[in-house]
């Protein structure tokens, strides 16, 4: 960008001149085309190439990287050009934007992509005013429009012309290879925009916050499917005999731009019907939801399993949330070359193949993995698209609460499977060893820049998170939580929100202080352990919280924090489990069941986030549960689980966890043997 820019700056002015005044004309001929109408007499500033790549930076903003906030955009009206064979992209976006405060710059994001030209017109104003230049800075990725005089507040249009390229590095908009409809092989046209790469397929503003309406154009060749997020408005093929055709889409609701998908290939699809739209009023019935599965043409077999689970698992989410599905359709994708197992933007939903690929031969893991992330990825459909996190910090909220949706809806479809037991031994062990460490993060990480975001995506947003949701939703109930969580939907729909936004959602359905309860739990690294000191004589039991850390030497400094930790209590006398909770260092109780208990079991089902130590004497009683079968295998998971990282860190001795193992040869389930 910085050699084009300043190339063109040593141009003629004659040249930018001309530039400029095709630029408007395109402009112009691009709106009246997608429908459209600007008034050519309301032109007030009319910019031409960038003169100089000097960086600039005017937000007083406490994320330094976040942009100015003078003015916002609508809408987008976004017309691409891609040449699959060369690589590059040609396009227009028209953005209806709202000045909020007096300005002379226009800043937006741009990666990868230089603008021609741009014009920005009022409609309150008859004045005319020309820019000085267009600058980029490449360190936050951002190009600031500079105008010889300022715009004041109201509404405005924003016409720029660009040039990109198509990426090769699976985000952005970029060319993934398949199998064509002769079986050879070609390339298709996708794009992945989580985070921050929308940004490299046209001028926009690329933060969750900034929602606007999206109205999109695509010229393909005419022998391609082409898919977004809305369905397809109208198509009009190519006079020229250039084998094109453009492709124009429906306007979507408000959404992020990272949300906005493109898919273009020679596919075909599979089809089923969920009932999962809006209520019908006379029948009380919801609106059908056609979905779809696309694939490479040779594949479409493959998919049949697939597709009944997305139409079983959308309708079991309306179910759940009682808002309806927002958008018209919903298509799946199955995509040879994808940077994540999955990607949830709106109605245009992308998978790896290997997630949407099920046949009789296919292994039961596969299988379950499948269903998992159909499941994930559509929940976000509501938590996520419909309600997105303000900022990066709080991606969490999309993710923790996806995870344990995801394994929450296969669990209740597939019981048989015990889903929870795999994640106790998988996921939730991954999310506890790594915030186990010192180089640990809280949940909600603080993220000063947008270089930050993709280092958030791991086992303590995605693992972590869906534990706390899993002790939080056992906690409340999950009747109640979800009432809490039905609520957080309906308020914040089509917006942004927090994790307060949440919390007090919650505490509207519980009356529980949640926020007080949890703000520990997502503002601090780390997680206790419990160590348990019982007298089964007296029946009665001291408890002690403290910070665990995988190396066993935690210093005074390192553990300051006092979580609030439900400890969910079963004993040999206890037919329910006893819910209470313990927020202080130090707490005692009575065991259930007093004297006539003969073992006692914290963490039932293994929802809470914490480790529990308990002495050789209650292991011993546990170990002889455990040998009658008196444990569900979730909580002997948790058990050995936890000895093993005690163990290690020093809280245990070896001979105590060998001296255990006896007790789990009358245990035949696989997943306590693979821990062993």
């Amino acid at each position: 960008i910085s050699a084009l820019s300043s190339a063109k700056s040593s141009s003629s002015s004659s040249s930018n001149t001309a530039a400029s005044s095709q630029c408007q004309s395109a402009a112009l001929d691009d709106d009246a085309e997608t429908g459209g109408s600007v008034d050519k007499h309301k032109i007030i500033a009319e910019l031409a190439t960038p003169a100089s790549s000097t960086p600039s930076s005017d937000t007083d903003n406490p994320i330094a990287d976040l942009l100015p906030k003078t003015v916002t955009p609508v809408h987008y009206d976004i017309h691409l050009r891609p040449d699959i064979d060369s690589g590059k992209v040609t396009g227009s976006v028209c953005v209806d934007a709202i000045v909020n405060t007096s300005t002379q710059t226009v800043t937006l994001h741009t990666k990868t992509i230089v603008i021609e030209c741009a014009t920005v017109l009022a409609r309150a104003s008859t004045d005319s005013l020309v820019s000085r230049d267009i600058t980029y800075d490449s360190d936050i990725e951002t190009a600031t429009i500079r105008l010889s005089a300022a715009l004041e507040p109201g509404p405005v249009q924003i016409i720029i012309e660009f040039t990109g390229v198509l990426s090769d590095s699976m985000y952005g908009l970029y060319r993934s290879k398949y199998r064509d409809r002769q079986g050879q092989l070609a390339s298709m046209l996708v794009t992945q925009f989580q985070a921050k790469c929308a940004r490299m397929a046209f001028p926009c503003w690329d933060e969750p916050a900034i929602k606007a309406e999206f109205t999109l154009a695509l010229t393909v060749p005419s022998s391609h499917t082409a898919l977004s997020n809305m369905p397809v408005r109208h198509t009009a093929e190519d006079l020229g005999s250039c084998g094109l055709k453009t492709v124009f889409f429906e306007r979507s609701p408000r959404m992020s731009t990272y949300l906005l998908a493109i898919v273009s290939g020679e596919l075909d699809y599979v089809e089923g019907v969920s009932m999962s739209g809006p209520l019908v009023a006379k029948t009380g019935k919801r609106q059908p939801i056609v979905c779809r599965i696309y694939t490479a043409p040779a594949d479409t077999e493959k998919v049949q399993f697939s597709l009944e689970t997305a139409v079983k698992v959308l309708e079991r989410l309306v179910d759940m949330f009682d808002v309806a599905y927002p958008l018209p359709k919903l298509d799946l994708v199955a995509v040879p070359e994808l940077e994540a197992g999955g990607m949830e933007n709106w109605g245009l939903v992308l998978f790896r193949t290997v997630r949407l690929f099920i046949t009789k031969q296919t292994s039961l893991w596969i299988r379950q993995k499948a269903v998992y992330v159909i499941a994930h990825e559509l929940s976000h459909q509501w938590f996520g698209n419909l309600v997105t996190m303000a900022w990066w910090d709080d991606l969490w909220l999309n993710e923790g609460f996806a995870t344990w949706i995801g394994i929450h809806i296969t669990d209740q479809m597939y019981p048989e499977w015990k889903r929870w037991d795999q994640f106790a031994i998988e996921d939730r062990q991954a999310a506890l060893s790594a915030d186990s460490l010192r180089s640990s993060h809280p949940i909600q990480v603080t993220i000063k820049g947008s270089a930050d975001i993709d280092q958030v995506f791991d086992s303590i947003t995605y693992y972590k998170g869906c534990a706390l949701i899993r002790m939080l939703s056992a906690h409340l109930g999950i009747d109640v939580f979800m009432d809490g969580v039905r609520h957080y939907l309906r308020t914040h729909q089509y917006g942004t929100a927090t994790t307060k936004d949440l919390w007090h959602a919650l505490e509207s359905a519980s009356g529980e202080q949640v926020s007080e309860l949890m703000h520990s739990w997502t503002t601090e690294v780390g997680y206790p352990v419990v160590t348990v000191t019982d007298d089964f004589e007296s029946g009665t039991m001291t408890l002690q919280q403290n910070r665990y850390l995988h190396s066993g030497h935690v210093s005074e400094d390192e553990d300051r924090v006092v979580w609030w930790v439900p400890l969910a209590i079963i004993s040999s006398t206890t037919t329910k489990t006893v819910h209470t909770t313990l927020q202080t260092r130090h707490g005692s109780m009575e065991i259930p069941g007093g004297s006539a208990a003969t073992w006692v079991k914290l963490n039932t089902s293994n929802a809470g986030l914490y480790r529990v130590c308990y002495s050789p004497e209650a292991l011993r009683r546990l170990g002889v549960a455990i040998s009658k079968g008196s444990l569900s295998t979730v909580d002997v998971v948790g058990i050995l689980n936890d000895m093993v990282a005690l163990v290690i860190s020093g809280y245990l001795r070896t001979s105590v966890l060998l001296d255990m193992i006896e007790s789990f040869k009358s245990v035949g389930e696989y997943v306590v043997w693979q821990i062993i």
